[in-house]
């Protein structure tokens, strides 16, 4: 379970977790609110619902809906959208979705694809915000995003091996630790652990510390790209 998921489970049992959890991710909403536009409202108003949103968004997220931050996005913007409408017809002000008169049928069917293709558009966002986050991260170990494809090993075998290194190191305390605060992979200690060489571990480390960043932050669109193997 990576550390934004360990979060949002805390989060919602302690508020002060929630509060937290916003606060730290406020960039974040502040970037969707702009991203969806001004919406004939004021932005204190959007930004007061985009919160309101990504605190019910913790509170009824479920792993199985994908990524978190991409569902988090469709939602903010969904509730934005509903409201723009919603004040809209209050004022009598908006433009019509449909012809009057016409099928609501037709408008419901216009509103759901307008959904979807946003939803596909904000998994396409939500992809490239993951690579330039998980570029930034890589720089930090000398490592660079477009360097992948070269350093992953051309054998399954080793493939396989260095994916069950690296979940190893993402899940191990004091690795983790080693690898986030020091910027240094225990490479000894995997050595040891593995029945490797040191060598071996120094040989595929640009991947291994790649694949422990992946499992550790909040990387859900990449991480569908993990080689799967056997065994």
């Amino acid at each position: 379970m990576s550390i934004l998921l360990q979060r949002i489970e805390a989060a919602k049992k302690d508020k002060t977790e929630l509060d937290r959890l916003i606060a730290d991710y406020m960039p974040f909403i502040k970037k969707t609110i702009h991203s969806a536009g001004d919406l004939g409202m004021e932005y204190d108003d959007r930004l007061s619902l985009a919160m309101l949103s990504f605190m019910t968004c913790i509170t009824q997220y479920e792993p199985g809906r994908g990524g978190f931050t991409a569902y988090a996005a469709v939602c903010i913007r969904n509730r934005l959208v509903d409201e723009s409408r919603r004040q809209a017809r209050t004022s009598r002000k908006s433009i019509p979705f449909a012809a009057e008169g016409a099928d609501q049928g037709n408008t419901d069917a216009m509103d759901r694809a307008s959904v979807d293709l946003y939803s596909r558009e904000a998994e396409r966002k939500s992809l490239s915000d993951e690579i330039d986050a998980l570029s930034e991260q890589l720089k930090q170990h000398n490592i660079r995003f477009e360097e992948l494809p070269l350093i992953c090993p051309k054998q399954k075998k080793a493939r396989a091996q260095c994916i069950d290194i690296g979940r190893y190191a993402a899940g191990h305390k004091e690795t983790r630790e080693n690898l986030l605060v020091h910027r240094r992979l225990s490479q000894a200690a995997l050595a040891k652990k593995f029945g490797l060489s040191e060598k071996t571990i120094e040989k595929h480390r640009k991947y291994i510390v790649t694949i422990a960043l992946l499992l550790i932050g909040d990387y859900p669109l990449i991480r569908a790209f993990l080689p799967q193997y056997e065994g």
